[in-house]
């Protein structure tokens, strides 16, 4: 397996299952929340970072986002909250649940340094 090569496609192109409406309900009821459910999943925290971009019905995850906090600096895309990134930025390109055959792309990005 290779590693991150920071061209910033996972930034740019965030694929979820779940749409922009179910986000921020989710993201709105937790926030709401007086005690936090352990089962609660980070994927609804994350709706303030993240911007519409199109939905792909035809896929697994068909809904398609960018993260606002994705930055280019120094010419290399770079996350401006880095030491602070939710749990499914540290994992990428690894996913609760999800086997993969050996010879399968970790990464569902052309050009992605995991792929290598």
């Amino acid at each position: 397996m290779g590693e991150c090569i920071r061209c910033g496609n996972c930034c740019q192109d965030v694929r979820l299952a779940e749409s922009p409406e179910l986000l921020e309900k989710a993201y709105f009821y937790w926030k709401k929340s007086k005690q936090i459910d352990p089962n609660f999943s980070e994927i609804y925290l994350i709706y303030p970072m993240l911007e519409f971009l199109f939905e792909e019905p035809d896929v697994d995850l068909p809904y398609h986002y960018r993260c606002k906090h994705f930055v280019f600096k120094d010419g290399l895309a770079t996350c401006s909250i880095h030491p602070i990134r939710p749990r499914m930025c540290r994992d990428f390109p690894y996913y609760e649940g999800v086997k993969l055959e050996e010879e399968e792309n970790v990464s569902p990005y052309e050009g992605c340094g995991y792929n290598i």
